[in-house]
């Protein structure tokens, strides 16, 4: 360091540094150490995104209320930090069941993939709700690389439904319902160099990414497409706080138990109108 070799450069020259500059010296020193450290615990808080509930961004998060599934703010992010160790060995989000009292759901989700030919890496990464629709096993909701969408994920619990999204197809929109049916893993696509989605950086004795494994529930008749959905996303609108609207990018979202059962009425074709 810096202070470092001033000393040794005034001691090879015998110059005696009073105890002023000293003191100076070691508040110099201090300044650098205590600037340091808070950028290095900023960049880990950073890549350690608690899995633990709704995200504005890929660098920060807060934990979703058992009675505001959208809930977020500064308490949100209190108790994200309080649950994080408790959560660190298995992995999950945390322990809740995103059902209410009487058992019913009440966060669901929704999750893109994209049915048209798209190669990665040489290797072809379509994936229809007919892919799915066709698997003999739960299929592993593998490739998700964006720290929020893998939080989602892992906020998931077995049996919760969530919508199948066409993405980058003719048209985009939601085609049907997938099941959870197995929580949230480690993703090992992310060690295998001849993945499309392979990630150098990814460390096995601290994974980064995970994934949970998904079946076919139904297939709508009609696509739900994202310009109808967005029609409805405007100010006061009923899917106006959609996440897939607000955070378009995400590849795996969280749903508002008001948002699912207005999007399934849209796709059982019972009308196209705002609910109160």
């Amino acid at each position: 360091m810096p202070v470092t070799r001033r000393s040794a450069r005034n001691a090879t020259n015998g110059t005696n540094v009073s105890a002023q500059k000293r003191e100076v010296l070691a508040k110099e020193k201090s300044t650098t150490t205590t600037a340091k450290a808070t950028r290095t615990k900023r960049v880990r808080d950073e890549e350690e995104t608690p899995p633990s509930g709704n995200v504005t961004n890929d660098s920060s998060t807060s934990v979703q209320s058992s009675k505001d599934p959208t809930a977020t703010g500064p308490s949100a992010s209190k108790r994200a930090k309080g649950s994080k160790a408790a959560t660190a060995a298995s992995g999950t989000a945390n322990l809740q069941s995103n059902r209410d009292e009487n058992g019913n759901q009440e966060v669901f989700w929704l999750l893109k993939a994209e049915p048209l030919p798209r190669y990665e890496n040489g290797v072809n990464v379509a994936f229809s709700i007919d892919d799915l629709k066709n698997c003999t096993e739960p299929e592993p909701w593998s490739g998700v690389r964006n720290p929020q969408a893998r939080n989602n994920m892992q906020a998931m619990r077995k049996n919760d439904l969530g919508f199948f999204y066409h993405s980058n197809a003719k048209p985009s929109g939601v085609v049907g319902i997938l099941r959870v049916v197995e929580e949230a893993k480690v993703d090992e696509s992310a060690f295998d160099p001849k993945d499309p989605y392979y990630d150098a950086k990814s460390n096995r004795d601290n994974p980064k990414w995970y994934c949970v494994g998904v079946e076919f529930v139904k297939k709508f008749d009609d696509v739900v497409d994202l310009h109808k959905i967005k029609s409805h996303a405007t100010s006061g609108g009923a899917l106006e706080k959609m996440q897939l609207v607000t955070n378009s990018r995400l590849s795996v979202s969280r749903v508002s138990k008001t948002e699912w059962d207005f999007i399934m009425d849209m796709a059982e074709g019972k009308g196209d109108k705002e609910t109160s």
